[in-house]
């Protein structure tokens, strides 16, 4: 099973701004038959990474999943456990306007496994 992570997005405010207050995430199955799919979110407490999304469910062979998740802290992360090697994970912060954060964003060839 992929274990798959955006990596610590650190996301300090500018001039009173956070760079992204949402982080929007699509997961798509490419596998022939339907996956699980467990998606935890995490903010950084000092040294400390605090659980604040948990969501499991499935996926349908062919389909996509799209999710939205608050972001409003200094840094945070997220994990996925896929149960396929042919899922692939997007994920892209947004701004308070919904624009596109490059800053954080991840594409399926970038996300990590751990």
């Amino acid at each position: 099973m992929p274990n798959l992570t955006t990596g610590l997005f650190d996301n300090t405010p500018v001039a009173g701004v956070r760079p992204s207050s949402t982080l929007s995430v699509n997961i798509s199955n490419d596998d022939t038959v339907t996956v699980d799919v467990q998606i935890q979110g995490f903010f950084q407490s000092g040294t400390t990474k605090v659980l604040y999304v948990q969501e499991q469910f499935t996926l349908n062979a062919g389909s996509v999943a799209q999710r939205t998740y608050f972001a409003q802290f200094d840094a945070f992360e997220f994990q996925f456990e896929v149960s396929s090697d042919a899922v692939e994970v997007t994920a892209w912060g947004k701004d308070s306007a919904g624009n596109l954060t490059t800053a954080h964003r991840v594409v399926a060839q970038e996300v990590d496994s751990f």
